[in-house]
């Protein structure tokens, strides 16, 4: 016998109660906390891995700003520690750049390109966040407009 999964209200119909209250997320927030408390408690969960989270999610203070990382260059300082044939080794290695110059560049540039589109996507997000953060401004009131700040003129 073929069985179905048990249906589930799909967003669209969700969205078509008006009169549906807004969900709590505090309370879901709060539920979901107490059950992973619980969980915890209970050993649910392997140290290592909560070891691993906690870390994941809180990065280690002092790092480089990502505007440090964007552009990413084709050529590096050569050099060499061998005393003797280090000259030679250098030799070779810029002989070596130029002749794949032709391949190397263009992925550098491209990936640059793509470094600086995301960087400005996460720059717009965070100050999207950070509006959506802030607390609201008072609309103050107009005296020539009457008490209600979106009465006409």
């Amino acid at each position: 016998m073929n069985e179905q999964p048990p249906a589930r209200p799909d967003d669209a119909a969700i969205r078509e109660d008006p009169e549906a209250p807004p969900p709590d997320v505090e309370a879901i927030v709060a539920e979901l906390q107490a059950d992973v408390l619980r969980k915890r408690a209970a050993g649910a969960y392997p140290a290592g891995l909560l070891e691993r989270l906690h870390a994941a999610f809180h990065p280690a203070e002092g790092l480089e700003p990502p505007e440090v990382s964007v552009l990413v260059e084709s050529a590096r300082p050569l050099r060499s520690t061998h005393a003797v044939v280090g000259p030679v080794i250098v030799f070779g290695k810029r002989v070596m750049r130029r002749l794949l110059a032709w391949y190397v560049a263009p992925i550098a540039k491209d990936q640059t390109r793509f470094n600086l589109a995301i960087l400005r996507d996460v720059r717009a997000l965070e100050q999207r966040v950070a509006a959506l953060e802030a607390p609201p401004t008072p609309v103050p009131d107009d005296p020539e407009r009457g008490s209600h700040p979106r009465a006409p003129r």
